[in-house]
This record gives structure tokens, C-alpha cells and sequence, in this order.
């Protein structure tokens, strides 16, 4: 079955059980992938998978399922077999889905080059390859991904849509002397954008200059986060605007709507469709057009991410973010600077430059302190000159402190999407103060 077929023969069995609302939701998605190791290819393939997702509403009770068995029969019974589920299921306040949605926007990102771009892989990791070897890199390991995916809508009101979105995605890390790394990144959503000699230089740089690397002094260091740190970081803030984390209590900007949580020079926007962006679609998870919303405007909590339900509890209106449970950010944004990376080193007196991390961990939600550890690139800086590579420290703060204290941003922004960052984001690079580095050894 086509999606817009799977997508009927669940609606239909959902009004024959006389529901109150329902939705269907079927995705089908291509992906074709090269991994790479000791710089050759070890493993290509291309996997197409789909699921149906369906959501159903009686007498204020809800059930949402997926599953990946679509035959007709299967279908049928699954949506019986979760409508029999919403019987125990306590009553709850919930939105009722809105009327027939009849348009939405299709612009955004989406290349046909990349439904085929399985035979072109190796071509692309070879030349990342090269370029770390040529930057100062000894070997590289990676994988790089492309493909399509098409989501399909349809809810009792007589609500229906589809709409496909295609991203490529290169991460690159490699590999010199001793434990030297470095790291780099390409994502875009048309084959076009996609810089595969970049990243590979950015990761053979990195990865030369660690030689040798040091801990730290620990203390309180003015950080220069790269598009792919902060990126990290940005996320955390988007996903603390959710209306349903706020009523859960696991938001650090509970309480703050129209008050400073970061810089002047911060803004953040989320995109349901955006030109360039890598996720995100044209109606949300209950058909709400998705659409533009500014999150932080110039330091500002402008306001939360809301679903139908979360809306009607806070009087507000859907900002086209479902989630069926909890809304979420899509494509985010944060806003340019006025600063080069060249002048935002020039600035720091005693800072480190940070251009990857991993395990970004929470002490506490509800105060957005937390701690991530840096890992390849990373450099001391002393009187606006680097001076010597890093290694083996975390790097604590808490979210509003450090949003507070970002002083430039740089003109220059990059998509970011890895197994870090989950939500695609254009973000700058960002200088901030104050941030505390502890050594990992003692």
C-alpha cells in the first residue's frame, strides 16, 4: 500500500469503532550509507523502512501506537487492539483536532539528487578522506548519509497531506599522533550544499594540531563554542520551551515568558519549513500547519513550543509543534553575529576553543545546570593567540548563565546534525564567559 492508502484503511476502521477523533500517520523512508574506517569504505547499503503511527481520542481518553507491519489485516487489528487499550486509560483534558486543513507550504528543502545517490557515496567519503589526509590527518573513520523521507497525514476531520524532505549528512573523525582527533561536519539538504572536502580539512587540521595535547588549569575560562557544540547546547533550550516539559516540571525556563534568559545578541527561531533546513515539514503531528516561531527574541523567552492540547490549557494556540504527547522543535535557527572567528579569537584573553563534545549531561533540569566533555579539537588561548592543544576536562554551566554570557557571535553560521544533535540547527560560532573547566584526571 501507498501511505495515502495505509493512512485510509486506519481511519476507516477508527470511525467504524466510533472514536471521537483520530489520526494516521505513515512515514516511508530511504537512506543509503557508506561507513569508513582506517580510510577505506567498510560497509554500504540502502534501508527503506515505513511505519504507521495512529492516534486515537474517546470520551477524554487517548492511545497513540506505531507499528511496522502494514499489511491490511495487520492494520485493522491494530487499531482495534488499541482502541480496546484506551479503556483503562484514566480521562484526561484534551484538544479536539481542528477543522479540515485544506493548504500548506512546500517550500523548504528537497533535491531528487539524493532518492539515488547510493553509486556516489564512495566518491564523497574518498574525497573527505583526502582532505583530512592532506589537512594532517594519519587516518579517518566515518559514515556518511543520505536519502529521503516522504510522511503522509490523515485525520477524521478530513484533514490530508504528504510532504518529502531530502538531507545528506558527512561526520568525519580523524585520527594523528597518540590519542590526537579531530572532527568534522557537513549537512545540507541538497547534494549541492553538501562540502565534504571541508569537513574532512576541518578534522585532519584538528587532529595535526593535538599533538601533544594537555589538561588545563581548572578554572574559569572565556569559551568559544563551535556551531557544533553550541548546536548541542541550543537544542537543550528548544526542546526546555516545549510547553509539556514546562508543565512536567523539567524546564529551566518555567515561569520566564517575556523575561531575559540570554544576551541581547541571542535570538533563536524554530522553523517548521525552512530553505536549506534538513527536518521539519509542512503540517505537524495533528495537521496543524507548521510555521515560524521565535523562541528567544534578542534575549528574550518569547515564548512555548504548543501542541492543540498544551495550548488549551494555557490559553494560547497551537505554534504548530505536535507531538502528539509532546511538542518540539523542528528546524532551529539562532541568529547571526557581527564577529569573524579570527576577531572572536582576537578577544579572548584566557579562553578555550571548543570545537566538539559528547555526553552532555544534566545536574538538574529544572535549573539547566549541566556538564558536556570536550573531545578532539580543543585549544588554550592566552592574549588572543592559541597557544597549545587540550585535552581531558568537562566543561560545566548552567543554561541561562551561559546564554547571558554570550558576548559575539559570528557572521558565519552552519548546519548541524549528528548523533549529538538531533534537531537540524543553523548556528554561529559563540563566544561566552565565565564558564567553569575541571580537569577529568584529579
Amino acid at each position: 500500500m501507498d501511505l495515502d492508502e495505509l493512512n485510509r484503511l486506519a481511519i476507516r476502521k477508527a470511525e467504524a469503532l466510533k472514536v471521537d477523533d483520530a489520526i494516521a500517520l505513515s512515514a516511508r523512508g530511504t537512506d543509503s550509507m557508506i561507513r569508513f574506517a582506517d580510510n577505506s569504505a567498510t560497509v554500504v547499503n540502502r534501508v527503506e523502512e515505513a511505519e504507521l503511527t495512529v492516534y486515537l481520542a474517546k470520551e477524554k481518553r487517548r492511545a497513540i501506537a506505531s507499528t511496522s507491519n502494514l499489511s491490511a489485516a495487520a492494520v485493522k487489528k491494530f487499531v482495534e487492539d488499541l482502541f480496546k487499550s484506551m479503556k483503562g486509560l484514566p480521562q484526561a483534558e484534551c484538544a479536539p483536532l481542528p477543522e479540515k486543513v485544506t493548504k500548506y507550504s512546500q517550500s523548504g528543502g528537497f533535491d531528487r539528487k539524493l532518492e539515488d545517490v547510493e553509486e556516489k557515496l564512495p566518491e564523497l567519503a574518498k574525497v573527505a578522506i583526502d582532505s583530512s589526509l592532506a589537512a594532517g590527518g594519519k587516518r579517518s573513520a566515518g559514515v556518511i548519509s543520505a536519502g529521503k523521507a516522504t510522511v503522509a497525514i490523515l485525520t477524521s476531520s478530513g484533514t490530508t497531506g504528504s510532504d518529502s524532505r531530502t538531507a545528506i549528512t558527512l561526520n568525519i573523525r580523524s585520527f594523528g599522533e597518540g590519542e590526537a582527533s579531530g572532527h568534522g561536519l557537513s549537512c545540507a539538504s541538497t547534494l549541492r550544499m553538501f562540502d565534504p572536502a571541508e569537513a574532512g580539512k576541518r578534522a585532519g587540521e584538528d587532529a595535526n594540531r593535538m599533538r601533544l595535547a594537555s589538561e588545563p588549569d581548572a578554572g574559569k575560562y572565556e569559551v568559544l563554542l563551535s556551531p557544533t557544540v553550541a548546536s548541542n547546547l541550543v537544542e537543550t533550550v528548544a526542546r526546555a520551551a516545549s510547553a509539556f516539559s514546562v508543565d512536567a516540571g523539567t524546564s529551566y525556563l518555567t515561569g520566564k515568558l517575556g523575561k531575559e534568559v540570554a544576551s541581547t545578541s541571542f535570538t533563536l527561531t524554530d522553523h517548521g519549513v525552512t530553505d536549506g533546513g534538513l527536518g521539519g515539514r509542512a503540517f505537524d503531528d495533528e495537521g496543524s500547519p507548521t510555521r515560524t516561531t521565535r523562541i528567544i527574541d534578542q534575549g528574550v523567552l518569547g515564548g512555548y513550543l504548543h501542541n492543540l492540547t498544551t495550548a488549551l490549557k494555557w490559553k494560547s494556540e497551537t505554534t504548530g509543534n505536535a507531538g502528539l504527547i509532546a511538542p518540539h522543535p523542528w528546524n532551529l535557527e539562532v541568529g547571526e553575529g557581527d564577529s569573524s572567528y579570527e576577531e572572536m579569537v582576537k578577544e579572548m584573553n584566557n579562553g578555550i576553543i571548543l570545537t566538539s563534545n559528547w555526553y552532555t549531561r544534566f545536574k538538574n533540569y529544572r535549573t539547566g545546570e549541566f556538564s558536556t566533555v570536550p573531545r578532539d579539537g580543543a585549544f588554550l588561548v592566552e592574549g588572543g593567540e592559541v597557544t597549545k592543544p587540550l585535552k581531558g576536562m568537562r566543561a560545566g554551566d548552567d543554561l541561562q548563565r551561559l546564554l547571558t554570557s554570550a558576548r559575539l557571535l559570528s557572521k558565519k553560521r552552519e548546519w548541524v546534525q549528528w548523533w549529538e544533535v538531533d534537531t537540524p540547527t543553523l548556528c554561529p560560532w559563540v563566544l561566552v564567559d565565565g564558564v567553569s573547566i575541571t580537569r577529568a584526571y584529579g
